[in-house]
Order: C-alpha cells, then structure tokens, then sequence
C-alpha cells in the first residue's frame, strides 16, 4: 500500500468476526441475531510521531498520513518487534460451529423456577497482524459466552460463564445458580460500617479486571495506579493472592501473539500477595528497564485473560460465620487510582449470613474501600473455581470465592 510507504513503522491488526447472539427475556428466546463485524486498528510511527486509529477499509488511511506529519514529537512512541515471516493458528470447537448454524438446542434448556433474562453469545474471531518488520500473523478461536439473570419479584440473582468450547452443562449450571440465588427473600438493613464480605466469581472477575488493568505499565509510569509506588517483590495482599495473566491457556481471549507480534506468555502480575511484574509492551518495558510481557496494546499495556489460583477450602465453608455475600456488583469507580480508592454497587444478591445460614438479602449496598485493603485482607478463598465473563467483567477469567476481612461498606 503506497501511504505505508511514507511512515517508518507500521502496523495493521485486523478484527475480523461472526457472531451468533441469543436473547432470553422471560425465559423465552425473544431474538436470534446474525452479527458479522470486520475492522482495522492501525499503527503508524513518523520518527517520534506516531499515530493510532480504526478505519473499516483501508482506503481511509491517506488522510491519516497528512495528520501524523502534524502531531508534535512523543517521549514514549508504539514500536513493532524486529520479527518476520508468517504464523498461523487456528483453534476452534466444532460444538460451538455447530450450536452458530442451529440455536433451536435453546429453548429446550430454560426450564425455570422463576423468569430468565440473558444473553449467549457464540463468535468465531480471526485477528490478522502485518508489521513494517515483514511480520504476518493469522489466528482464529471460538468463543462462548453467557449470563443469566433470575428474577423472583423483587428478588434477583445472576450468574456468567465464558467458555471455548459447547457444553450444555455450563448454561444448565448458570440457570441454576442464578435461580439459587433468586431464591433469597426477605430484606435486611445493613447500616455503614466494617464486615467480612464474601466475593463470588462475578465480583470478583469485575475487580480483578480493574487490579489488572491497573497492573499496566503505563498505569504504572503515569503514577495512575495503586502500584506506582510499589518495588517488585513488594507484599501488596495477602499471601493466598495470586493473580496471573494467562493468554496461552484455554480462557476465552487466549492469544499467540499481541499486537506489537511478540509472543504472549503466561505471568504472575502478584504471586502469594508479593508484586511480581507489570503488564508490559516494548516501549513502556524499554522506559521501565524491563523486557516485554507479551501484552500490548500499542500504549497501553492490558491484559488478555486472568486468573486467581485456587484456596484450599470449599466454597461453603467460607459462609461459616456472620458475612455479606455479594452475588454481583456494578458502577465500580475509581476515585483515586493512586491510592486504590473506589467503590461499587453490590448487584442482584447481596445475602445477609448469621451463623453459617442465609437469613435475608440486604437492600442497596456499596463497598467503599481501597483495592490495596482489600487484596491484603483476603483471609480464604474456595478451591472452586469458575470460568466467567459479562458485561460489566467483560475481561474473562476464572475466579474462586473469596471472602475477605474488613471490608467498609455503606448504603447505596
């Protein structure tokens, strides 16, 4: 293409995608959609200008050119790796191609107590990378997705999971849990002040997104983390804590290689409570003094898929006790990244637990604390783990319960 002849770097990451969604209201398939999407997030460096961008065809590109040579100069600027020739990989699940060309299987599976709401989402996506370096990646996997919200009056529950393959069980698994949940009555007021809460997986995939995200170098560099101030090998939570970023799993959102063709790794961002490694790409790792973790992200280093390693102990014995069991959470915001501080709306089920029983669920309530507390307060989590993703955890991972000590809480 003549206008990459005018740039020294390039790179052109092409999203190409075909989606199947299904939409559940009322425990009935209300809709079936056929989606296809294709688009190209492009790269283009000019000495120490460079310039990032979406285009759906890349005839679009030429007057991005005369805008690049307009930018001032940058102190940190996107790189590609000095790698080429050709790599291709291709992983994909014959049940989910299968459940794409026939969703009728549906219906037949959303036998409920109470009515049911949600999604199930199955994609087959090809991500294409071509480099300035003579770098020509191909990779496609499938995915499968889902959540379900039960509703008993004024009572709710919900439950995700996320999957690379088609397995019935794990949609009858999530109507079920979800129904569980909805099954709690009976409001309890739960006034400020400090309590052990326990943390599902959904919760949990909603924070550690957020602990991840704030694992970016660039996070980290800007002083826009909780972890700027952190040395590696700090303790920063609790010894049973370890979260890593695992791309060469089998997690939807598994990848070879990022958007810069370096080869994604599995990491420990913090391994048994002690800081391990930011999420790096080649620029931010270079101003860092460190080497590329493999999760770029032109500027912005992120994570791929996560992990929280398992405890030791099962899930129902963590509700031994007095405890606030949050099902679900939303509106989680930062008020200072510096310092961890944030807060978030517990969602759906937030059960009450005196003595081991649920005895009610409690009206609005909000965790108001700092993450570095609540990673240092986690005092068990449960050796079972679920694989989960929704959309407000869209990062999948797979997450244990944790119930963790201390936690401030107020009303919504």
């Amino acid at each position: 293409m003549d206008a990459l002849k005018n740039v020294d770097q390039y790179a052109i990451l092409e999203i190409s995608s075909t989606s199947l969604v299904v939409k559940v209201v009322e425990s009935k398939v209300e809709a079936v959609q056929r989606l296809k999407d294709r688009y190209f997030n492009v790269l283009l460096r000019k000495g120490r200008k460079f310039l990032v961008t979406k285009v759906t065809s890349m005839d679009n590109l030429e007057g991005n050119l005369a805008i690049l040579d307009n930018l001032p100069d940058s102190k940190v600027v996107p790189s590609v790796l000095e790698r080429s020739g050709k790599f291709s990989f291709s992983k994909t699940d014959q049940g989910i191609m299968n459940f794409m060309g026939d969703a009728s299987r549906v219906a037949p599976l959303l036998n409920s107590r109470f009515p049911i709401y949600g999604t199930l989402t199955s994609t087959v996506i090809t991500k294409r990378l071509v480099t300035s370096s003579g770098f020509e990646g191909e990779e496609t996997r499938t995915w499968f997705q889902g959540y379900f919200r039960a509703k008993n009056g004024d009572y709710s529950g919900q439950w995700a999971f996320a999957s690379t393959d088609y397995d019935e069980r794990k949609i009858k698994a999530s109507l079920e849990r979800a129904e569980e949940f909805a099954s709690y009555t009976g409001k309890i007021d739960v006034s400020d002040g400090v309590y052990d809460v326990i943390l599902s997986p959904l919760t949990m995939g909603n924070l550690m997104m957020s602990t991840a995200y704030l694992a970016s170098g660039y996070s980290i560099i800007t002083g826009n983390s909780f972890l700027s101030n952190k040395r590696i090998g700090e303790q920063v939570a609790s010894e049973k804590f370890t979260l890593r970023d695992i791309p060469k799993g089998e997690e939807l959102n598994s990848w070879e290689f990022d958007d810069e063709a370096v080869p994604t790794m599995n990491k420990s961002i913090v391994e048994r409570g002690k800081y391990v490694s930011p999420l790096l790409n080649l620029e931010v790792a270079e101003v860092m003094d460190m080497k590329s973790t493999g999760n770029a992200g032109w500027v912005y280093p992120r994570p791929w898929t996560l992990e929280v390693s398992p405890g030791e102990v099962g899930e129902g014995s963590l509700m031994d006790g007095n405890v606030i069991l949050f099902n679900n959470n939303w509106y989680t915001r930062f008020q200072n990244r510096t310092e961890g501080q944030f807060s978030t709306v517990g969602r759906d089920a937030t059960l009450v637990i005196r003595n081991g029983k649920p005895v009610g669920v409690a009206g609005r309530v909000r965790i108001a604390d700092k993450l570095g507390n609540l990673l240092s307060n986690i005092y068990e989590l449960s050796k079972e783990r679920y694989s989960v993703a929704w959309w407000d955890a869209p990062l999948p991972g797979v997450y244990p319960y944790a119930l963790i000590k201390n936690v401030h809480l107020s009303k919504a």
